[in-house]
């Protein structure tokens, strides 16, 4: 489905936006108190007023995180979820359909990319960009040690958006379908070993 995009928005590509350019480190992993990052895309989800729109490699989401993109979608905001069509990871790309089936009945869309995508961003509103290593499942999110960059000005949160895109602009949109009760069963199982995955 159309040409190859790039796995990471390079510098060159996302440019210099105007303003002071102010952005945090954030990071996430086991070392860390508290679970900044994850309780930073929750908080983010619950107050977006307009628009979520992110690219992941692998969406297996815990409950809360999951919540707070539905809720999102129910209250009218646009989210927009871009994934790879098939990941190098299998387990993964079949844990994710029960969550890609809510996200969808709730009014989000889910968009297919034909190739590996392995680049892990979330836009909220016009306001936060969050760009790094942190894909949105469960291992990345509690287990793994991950950092995430937080840009605040307009021009680069725009930037980084206009850049996501351009992957959704190549891609076909998911239609989940009820799975039979052999496939929910295999799913729930595969979703139980998420922190394995």
């Amino acid at each position: 489905t159309g040409k190859p995009v790039s796995d990471t928005p390079a510098a060159g590509k996302v440019g210099r936006a105007p303003g002071d350019g102010s952005a945090q480190l954030i990071a996430s992993g086991p070392d860390q108190y508290d679970d900044t990052l994850y309780a930073l895309q929750v908080s983010s989800c619950f107050s977006a007023s307009t628009r979520i729109l992110a690219v992941t490699p692998y969406f297996v989401p815990d409950p809360v995180l999951l919540m707070a993109l539905t809720l999102a979608a129910r209250r009218k905001v646009a989210v927009d979820l871009v994934l790879p069509r098939h990941s190098n990871h299998r387990l993964a790309d079949l844990a994710r359909h029960s969550a890609l089936r809510d996200l969808t009945a709730a009014g989000g869309r889910v968009w297919l990319v034909a190739g590996m995508v392995h680049a892990k961003a979330v836009i909220v509103d016009a306001d936060l960009a969050l760009v790094g290593s942190a894909n949105l499942d469960e291992r990345s999110l509690f287990l793994n040690y991950e950092l995430m960059v937080a840009f605040f000005e307009p021009g680069q949160v725009d930037a980084f958006a206009r850049w996501i895109e351009g992957h959704r602009a190549q891609a076909e949109l998911y239609r989940g379908t009820r799975p039979g009760l052999m496939r929910e069963l295999v799913e729930g199982l595969v979703r139980w070993l998420a922190f394995q995955l």
